[in-house]
């Protein structure tokens, strides 16, 4: 049983409010001319995650609690995925399975309501925090995704303590088509969204974003003509005109849009690494220092980074990672793991520094000076 892992949690919870604090994840689709697909997400947290890479094999099997105690879902997975976890719960925060599906769960504070669980349906029950696994460990596509999440619940788990304290989630799911989904539980209700556009933050609901998207539609990656007015030409002083009015901030609608129009506009390149530096490249736009977002309320949570940033080619099957003190990318092909079943569960923490390169000696001789 891994569910009792949950209780952890009071270690890092019990000093601070969920809600009151700031969350700034995003997560983004991108796709090259040559059909490789990578999805892009960050982590923002002010609570140190220490995040785990981990992998999970094949047949691996999952035994649930429902809320009221008794024995909730079980499986044995049918896939095996390679997967981050935080605040030492061994659990999918997001990940990839070895067929390219993908999984994420970004905050929604404020508006996440998880599904009630009838009685007599115990069985069908399913701890959000869990969710992560039960999708990469079952699945292919995201229509096997939408059809098996109208036959279970997915619930809240009360922590020993913590009146309902919960993590607030929604959940974005791409497979190795490109095709995406968000779902999100509010006021007890699960709705599920095609994600076209391929952009996910926090709240609100991805509805909302979606009409906002059309207080942009000015946006456009080149200057306006030059205007007349009585007689005097104005005219832009340089590039990027076009873009006046993209948010600057980093607040969930703002990262929306800005990310929604930057996928828009840049220019597609051709294979997999040159879509893996243009997702670099995007991902920098939102994110965080430390001192840049701050709840001066709560000195618990006064810090909010970007603690790590992944990035997922669906086609190919790798992960590949950085993180706030490594910006150097580490890769995981997924096809160089034992995934079989009984194979060894295996880890390794994200924390590590910078190395720092000499290139002295690769300096050579450019012409005697004068």
């Amino acid at each position: 049983m891994r569910f009792f892992l949950i209780n952890l949690i009071v270690i890092g919870c019990t000093l601070f409010d969920f809600h009151s604090a700031a969350y700034a994840c995003t997560d983004f689709r991108l796709t090259a001319k040559d059909k490789t697909i990578i999805i892009t997400r960050s982590m923002e947290f002010a609570l140190d995650l220490k995040s785990n890479l981990r992998t999970s094999p094949r047949t691996r099997v999952f035994t649930m609690t429902a809320p009221n105690g008794k024995e909730g879902l079980s499986w044995k997975a049918k896939y095996g995925y390679a997967y981050l976890d935080g605040l030492n719960i061994d659990a999918a925060i997001d990940g990839i399975n070895e067929k390219g599906l993908s999984f994420g769960a970004l905050f929604l504070p404020d508006l996440a309501q998880y599904q009630n669980v009838p009685r007599g349906e115990e069985k069908k029950s399913l701890p959000y925090i869990n969710i992560g696994d039960w999708i990469l460990g079952n699945f292919e596509t995201v229509a096997q995704v939408k059809n098996a999440l109208s036959q279970i619940y997915v619930c809240n788990h009360t922590i020993t303590g913590l009146q309902n304290t919960f993590f607030p989630l929604h959940f974005s799911i791409y497979d190795a088509t490109g095709a995406g989904i968000v779902v999100e539980y509010v006021q007890g209700k699960v709705k599920i969204y095609d994600n076209k556009i391929g952009v996910l933050t926090n709240s609100p609901t991805y509805d909302w974003h979606i009409t906002n998207l059309n207080n942009y539609v000015n946006l456009l990656p080149k200057n306006p003509a030059p205007t007349l007015l009585n007689g005097i030409v104005f005219a832009a002083t340089g590039q990027g005109f076009g873009m006046i009015g993209l948010p600057g901030d980093i607040s969930p609608p703002s990262r929306f849009v800005k990310i929604a129009t930057q996928i828009r506009v840049v220019m597609p390149v051709e294979t997999s690494t040159d879509l893996l530096n243009l997702a670099e490249h995007i991902i920098n736009n939102v994110d965080i220092p430390r001192g840049l977002a701050r709840e001066p309320k709560n000195k618990n949570y006064s810090n909010e980074i970007t603690q790590w940033v992944v990035f997922k080619d669906v086609t190919h099957k790798v992960l590949y990672f950085r993180t706030y003190q490594n910006l150097v990318l580490r890769g995981l092909p997924l096809d160089k793991i034992d995934f079989s079943p009984n194979a060894k569960l295996l880890k390794m923490p994200l924390t590590s520094s910078t190395p720092i390169q000499d290139v002295t000696a690769q300096l050579i001789h450019s012409g005697a000076h004068s």
